[in-house]
């Protein structure tokens, strides 16, 4: 856990600047006493920690704009040496303006010279903090002259969970904002001229942005402490909130709150949970249009040879308005880059007995539509494809992604009849950026059902159109 009141920056004494390449840039970070409207820390004094980073922005003649990551080196307490390298040509600050920024923690923060909110935050949808703790409470600081003074960017709330069961080791804390507003994401900063603040966009509760997932250890039945930055002063969250065992993802608790809640600037707030007595629930796949997908009987089973052996079944049934797609993935088999806006693009074939397309080679019989989606959104779990008839959940248990997809009947004609045929594959192209431009390698990394042999079939209830 880190903070810091002020940090001051020695420039002309810490930098050595090579003729040719990069240099090695740091800054001098103390800590001072400082009055705070939190509760960070019992004593009120605030210390650097080994591992801490801050992303600093700077620039070059031609006006890039980029943040480069300085790593705490040395300690003493509240005071701490920051460094790192930067390349050639660059110098702190930004093209814009005089104001020099510093961001912590040190993320894939962007900047964006085109807008006045040109500077994007970003907050990780999932944080690991088992086996290094850090509160990661967001942080900002503009330069004045020499000197860099942190404060706390916007608002946080602090949740703790106690009486959690002694057989407990590690818990899985996810909060979900039903308002919809994202908490997680690049989420772009307003007021940058004065004190800056979120100024996140609502992409619906079920979108990945409005959720973040953070692991964490458990000592005496208390859990870590998890940090949730908010818009300040705004009531735009509305959290679900759920803890789980991390070692088989049972459900301990999960509670929503009844009505929006607001803090102020500058301050963190606490909320402890007590969990004693919660009646533990094992963890199933939770439908969201109440299927048992236990005992759907349209299954089979992906192929089982590496490496095209990730998609681990697909299952199939349908009411009088919908189709539903079930399959599971391996997790670890999907890019894990925080680079990537779209990943692991899939194919999802739907046919009846009247298609005439057929297959490249994957399957013997022949399909008449064909549906892209990519599996992961801002490296998260998800099923992208902007069509209006499609939704979907996906749920993460022990590294298996479970899908569920619905898919209107009255969109797709093949689907209208009393039966149908299913089929997926998932392959390795990306997309970096919304260029539309994909990039890596089209091979395959999962195929359901297993391949040369025919499509999933599927008996319909008759189609009753809208």
């Amino acid at each position: 856990m880190a903070a810091a009141a002020v940090a001051a920056c020695q420039n002309k004494a810490a930098v050595e600047e090579p003729a040719q390449g990069s240099y090695v840039f740091t800054l001098k970070a103390s800590a001072p006493d400082a009055e705070t409207k939190t509760d960070y820390s019992s004593t009120g004094k605030f210390s650097w920690s080994e591992g801490d980073a801050i992303s600093v922005l700077f620039h070059n003649e031609a006006g890039d704009n980029k943040f480069f990551t300085l790593t705490a080196t040395t300690i003493n307490g509240a005071n701490a040496d920051f460094s790192g390298t930067i390349d050639e040509g660059y110098v702190i600050g930004n093209s814009l303006n005089d104001i020099k920024w510093a961001l912590y923690p040190a993320g894939a923060h962007e900047f964006d010279a085109s807008s006045s909110k040109y500077i994007k935050f970003n907050i990780p949808s999932t944080m690991d903090l088992s086996s290094s703790y850090s509160s990661n409470a967001p942080m900002y600081a503009k330069g004045d002259g020499d000197v860099f003074a942190f404060k706390f960017l916007d608002a946080t709330y602090k949740f703790t969970f106690t009486g959690i069961p002694n057989t407990v080791s590690k818990v899985k804390f996810v909060v979900e904002n039903q308002y919809g507003t994202d908490i997680s994401g690049s989420i772009p900063l307003s007021g940058l001229s004065g004190d800056p603040y979120f100024s996140p966009s609502s992409h619906g509760a079920s979108d990945p942005r409005a959720a973040r997932t953070f692991i964490g250890n458990v000592t005496n039945g208390v859990s870590d402490a998890f940090y949730v930055p908010v818009r300040r002063a705004q009531a735009w969250f509305t959290p679900k909130i759920t803890l789980y065992d991390a070692s088989n993802d049972d459900q301990i608790f999960t509670k929503t709150a009844a009505n929006p809640g607001t803090i102020a600037s500058n301050h963190i707030q606490p909320i402890t949970v007590s969990v004693s007595g919660a009646v533990v629930v094992p963890w199933s796949f939770e439908s969201a249009h109440g299927i048992d997908w236990t005992t759907v009987t349209a299954s089979a089973a992906g192929r089982s040879d590496a490496p095209y052996n990730n998609i681990k079944v697909i299952k199939a049934t349908g009411d009088a308005t919908y189709l539903y797609v079930y399959f599971e993935v391996v997790e670890d088999a999907l890019y894990d880059d925080d680079n990537y806006m779209f990943a692991n693009i899939s194919h999802l074939y739907l046919g009846d007995s009247n298609s005439t397309t057929a297959y490249s080679w994957q399957w013997t019989d022949k399909y008449s539509v064909l549906i892209e989606s990519w599996i992961k959104y801002n490296n998260s779990p998800n099923f992208m494809n902007w069509k209006s008839y499609i939704s979907h959940k996906v749920m993460d248990h022990l590294g298996i992604l479970y899908y569920e997809v619905a898919i209107k009947r009255a969109d797709v004609a093949c689907l209208q009849g009393t039966s149908a045929t299913v089929a997926l594959e998932i392959n390795q192209k990306y997309q970096i950026d919304d260029s539309h431009s994909r990039e890596g390698s089209s091979t395959q990394i999962g195929f359901a059902p297993t391949t040369w042999g025919p499509a999933l079939s599927v008996a319909l209830p008759t189609y009753v159109a809208p």
